[in-house]
């Protein structure tokens, strides 16, 4: 291990001034995880890590984890919680960073058949809520479009907790050409929106495969993937509220979706 004494060592470039994303970080498609539940998240995933940066507590816990995942002994950075805050630029609440490898662009047909949409999702809290419930209800495929918020950003991957990192993430540059491709593949466009033509969500029955796109809180669904969707459903809600929180929503839909497949199980 490298104890780090000088704010300005070298050896942790990528953990300097992280409030934002660095560029350093875009070019060498890496990802910051940050506190205790997302490291160990990180370390018993799949994804390489570059290197930790954490006090020498969290190495004493996790010793056998972090040497099962074959982090290299010049890659395992310690230092004063006071030094590490100095470096990153904030408080840090537990002293423990790591900083991990973006997994490869997942290929369109390996997504799995169900698969959640973000169109025009911009807030990293709410992109790291959507992994998060998406694992919890069980889907594992994520599809991103060009004008969303990564899901690896730093306050994505921290609201997630580190569930981002078990899931199948593809960001796409055309949603539109992929979601047409998927519907060649037998997939239902799903939109979760509110129209004159949209389904009470309890009114609805999820088909086997299908996309289910969530779009941006001001605007909603692009109009351009209204257009093309097979059916449009919106939660029923209290028509003195507008709408409500996109992370929300997912929650909610995803939940449905699960419990309809519960009922079938028991009918069957």
């Amino acid at each position: 291990m490298i104890e780090i004494k000088d704010i300005e060592d070298p050896r942790v470039a990528f953990y300097r001034s992280l409030r934002y994303t660095p560029p350093s970080h875009i070019k060498a498609n890496v990802f910051i995880a940050e506190g205790e539940k997302v490291v160990v998240r990180l370390l018993r995933s799949t994804l390489k890590i570059h290197s930790i940066f954490a006090i020498l507590d969290f190495y004493s816990s996790y010793k056998n984890l972090i040497d099962e995942k074959m982090v290299p002994d010049d890659c395992r950075y310690f230092g004063d919680k006071s030094l590490m805050e100095q470096i990153v630029g904030f408080h840090l609440h537990s002293g423990v960073m790591a900083i991990g490898y973006k997994p490869d662009n997942v290929d369109l047909l390996n997504l799995s058949e169900k698969i959640v949409v973000l169109n025009c999702i911009n807030n990293s809290e709410n992109i790291g809520q959507i992994s998060r419930i998406s694992r919890a209800f069980g889907f594992d495929s994520l599809l991103v479009d060009e004008h969303s918020t990564s899901p690896f950003l730093r306050r994505a991957v921290r609201v997630s907790m580190g569930n981002v990192f078990y899931l199948k993430v593809r960001e796409t540059e055309n949603l539109i050409s992929d979601l047409k491709d998927l519907k060649q593949r037998d997939y239902k466009i799903i939109s979760c929106e509110i129209t004159e033509k949209s389904i009470d969500l309890y009114q609805f029955e999820f088909p086997s495969k299908f996309a289910l796109i969530f779009g941006n809180e001001d605007r909603g669904v692009s109009k351009e993937i209204l257009e093309i969707s097979d059916s449009v459903v919106q939660i029923p809600i209290n028509q003195e509220v507008d709408s409500l929180n996109v992370a929300i929503s997912t929650g909610i839909i995803l939940n449905e979706y699960n419990r309809q497949i519960r009922l079938r199980n028991v009918v069957n």
